[in-house]
């Protein structure tokens, strides 16, 4: 009885949802994966059959057999033949696709399947990026990383990507109609890296003013964005509008029922229009209409009202929630609602103006919290099971990878709350970063039985590098039982000393506010890990795989030993030993330096690539000015004032390392020595050092050199087994 109440149950609130996807399936067509695959493997498009068949159930699948001298790969829409096309090159020919490097060394013939394969899933959405992606990863893209993006996102199975490029010129042309000015839109909306923060309505104008060669350059690029995951079948993610207004609005409609949101950190927070306001409801077709002329038609939004705060008091929340649903829907019958759970929200008052068949929660780093168990499947509403990982854009080593194998898996078996989960996602605020962690997790998706996580490893390591070698073998199994291990309170990667704010907290240091430098694993094992990775170089240094993983594992070694000349300098200082203090500060700093050799070496660490990046959004040097600038302070200060945003989205960089975190440490080294001698001097205050990066347009420019041949050589200076 309990089964069949179950059933009932998904059957019910499914419906419009499993609707709504057929309805945006393509057509049956090979053309986008045979694309993706001229793209990624050209010169084998002749060895494959791709086959579209939709089989009208609730559940996506493919299939691999093999079809003469071909291999052929079927599925329900292209996004599931590209998956099953990546489970192929991943499982019978050991290739390995990331945004961290490729391995993808095929034998001339492919080799041919003995049997067929079936893969099928009842999740039918892969949900794919978190609005802060936008800001710490993503900002200054080109279409040619977008294509290659997309690619990635076929290859994993991901059809529900948010697709946030463009908004500003929704905003733009929709206070155009309003009364608004050009001048007076650009004070509202804010900089390319910050529009994370004011989709979520936490800000204002920080960054801005816009160009106007920004806004034609945005709708171009989303336009050859949505055309491609169209093309793949994917449902492209819009901004709804929730009412979220300029502070101005009030000015040139008094009348208008509007509640004041207060602060988000230190910023003043965007308004609230409330939706039973009939200027609610102007606004919000207008919105929709000026979306639909730039960008087409969806039926995916996201938005989230009193994200991280915002003030709900006196409001009648489910009246508000229901009337912004209600006009999302005049707009599309069959249009779902993407909330984030983070934090207390959604609160239990706002989902209970919704319609459960119209709405997802999509909870966030599931991978650490279980909102979904203690919220019972959000009182069955549809859910998401999903991950964050990175947070900030920060680049230390860090996948629970225990909790992504398990967690999706429980939720699936979970008495309660099995009966309205709906998908899998990944929610990274950063990518091209942990690579291993992705690929879990989207595969995840795919498999309905327990994972022996530490075979899976070894296997991943395989295909990494193409190889079966022992030393690779044990130091990827280090890997899983240091860095990518699953541990109580370690829900972020571990900072790098290095970034941190200098200070003799000890313990409690930190490079940003609600992170910690603490180590949760073995360093000593994991510099093992790094000793047998390295004894392969020989054979795999050409790999591009291998010489990122090798900088990436070096690069967390030295940071472990920096965390250890820290507590020593802290340890030293307290307990009044000059001699002992000098000899670790030398050493902390000779670290930095050394770190920033390393990183300098390849130019995904090097500072120069994020800024180059910045620059070539445009061809006019003020506008490429305010761009770095955007670059710069992001990684840096965050905003213009002192805040515990601040180094937020540190990033442990080359050249970055040496300008920017190198004198800050250097100057509170020199302060503690000539402490010790009695000196009676202010501690250093490196915010308005920080600033002057920040203004300043500097060129980093980088300079190819033997990167695996820096790492063994570093690596090799500190360490003794």
């Amino acid at each position: 009885m309990r089964n069949f109440l179950k059933l009932l149950l998904i059957s019910i609130f499914m419906l419009p949802l499993s609707v709504a996807l057929a309805k945006n399936t393509v057509p049956a067509t090979n053309s986008p994966v045979v694309g993706l695959v001229e793209r990624l493997l050209p010169g084998y498009e002749s060895q494959f059959i791709f086959e579209v068949i939709s089989t009208g159930k609730d559940k996506d699948y493919f299939e691999l057999s093999s079809s003469g001298s071909k291999i052929k790969i079927t599925g329900n829409n292209p996004v599931s033949v590209s998956a099953g096309l990546n489970w192929y090159l991943k499982y019978y020919c050991n290739c390995s696709f990331s945004f961290c490097k490729d391995q993808l060394e095929l034998p001339k013939k492919l080799p041919l399947l003995k049997e067929k394969i079936r893969k099928e899933t009842k999740l039918i959405y892969n949900f794919y990026m978190n609005y802060c992606t936008f800001g710490y990863t993503t900002p200054f893209w080109d279409w040619e990383r977008w294509e290659r993006e997309i690619d990635l996102m076929a290859l994993n199975g991901i059809n529900t990507p948010m697709a946030m490029v463009g908004v500003e010129v929704v905003w733009r042309n929709t206070l155009r109609r309003f009364g608004y000015t050009d001048r007076e839109i650009k004070e509202f909306l804010c900089g390319p890296v910050y529009f994370p923060w004011f989709l979520m309505a936490n800000m204002e104008k920080l960054g801005g003013p816009l160009p106007d060669e920004w806004f034609d350059r945005q709708v171009v690029l989303q336009r050859k964005i949505l055309k491609r995951m169209r093309e793949f079948g994917m449902r492209p993610v819009f901004q709804a509008f929730f009412g979220m207004v300029p502070n101005s609005l009030k000015e040139k409609y008094p009348d208008a029922k509007i509640a004041d949101q207060g602060l988000w950190q230190s910023f003043k927070r965007p308004e609230i229009l409330l939706s039973t306001d009939s200027l609610f409801a102007r606004m919000s077709r207008v919105w929709y209409q000026e979306y639909e002329k730039l960008f087409g038609r969806t039926d995916c939004f996201a938005g989230d009202l009193f994200h991280e705060g915002g003030i709900s008091e006196g409001l009648d929340v489910p009246q508000i929630a229901r009337g912004v649903q209600a006009k999302m829907m005049e707009y599309e019958p069959n249009a779902i609602w993407f909330i984030q759970a983070w934090g207390d929200n959604p609160q239990n008052e706002l989902l209970s103006g919704l319609d459960k068949r119209h709405t997802i929660i999509v909870d966030l780093s599931a991978e650490y919290w279980t909102r979904w168990k203690e919220r019972k499947g959000f009182n069955g509403f549809p859910w998401i099971w999903s991950h964050v990982t990175d947070y900030g854009g920060n680049i230390g080593l860090h996948g629970r990878l225990d909790a992504i194998a398990k967690g999706s898996l429980d939720g699936r078996s979970d008495p309660v709350a099995s009966a309205s989960m709906i998908g899998i996602g990944a929610v990274p605020e950063g990518i091209e970063v942990n690579p291993i962690a992705f690929d879990l997790a989207n595969e995840m998706r795919w498999r309905e039985e327990a994972v022996d996580v530490e075979e899976w490893v070894a296997k991943y390591a395989r295909r990494r590098y193409n190889t079966e070698d022992e030393n690779i073998e044990k130091a990827w199994n280090i890997f899983y039982r240091t860095v990518y291990g699953t541990y109580e309170n370690h829900r972020r990667p571990s900072e790098s000393v290095f970034c941190a704010q200098p200070s003799l907290k000890g313990d409690l240091i930190t490079a940003s506010a609600w992170n910690q430098c603490k180590i949760y694993y073995d360093p000593q094992l994991y510099a093992k890990g790094v000793a047998y990775l390295l004894e392969s170089s020989e054979e795999l240094e050409r790999k591009e795989t291998y010489q990122f993983d090798v900088v990436d594992m070096v690069r967390q070694y030295l940071a472990d030993l920096g965390r250890d000349a820290y507590a020593r300098i802290v340890q030293a200082y307290r307990n009044k030993e000059r001699k002992i203090l000098a000899e670790q500060s030398e050493r902390f700093l000779e670290l930095m330096k050394d770190q920033d050799k390393l990183l300098s070496s390849y130019n995904h660490f090097f500072v120069g690539r994020w800024l180059d990046l910045a620059r070539s959004a445009s061809q006019i040097k003020k506008h490429q000015d305010l761009y770095e600038k955007n670059a710069r302070q992001l990684i840096g200060t965050w905003s213009e004032e002192n805040t515990m945003l601040r180094d937020y989205a540190h990033k442990e960089w080359g050249g970055m390392l040496k300008d920017y975190y190198y004198p800050r440490w250097k100057a509170y080294l020199d302060y503690l020595s000539a402490s010790l001698d009695g000196k009676d001097l202010p501690e250093p205050d490196s915010f308005l050092e920080e600033r002057k990066w920040i203004e300043s347009h500097n060129r980093y420019t980088f300079v190819q050199v033997d990167a695996v041949k820096v790492a063994k050589e570093l690596f090799g200076k500190y360490y003794s087994d």
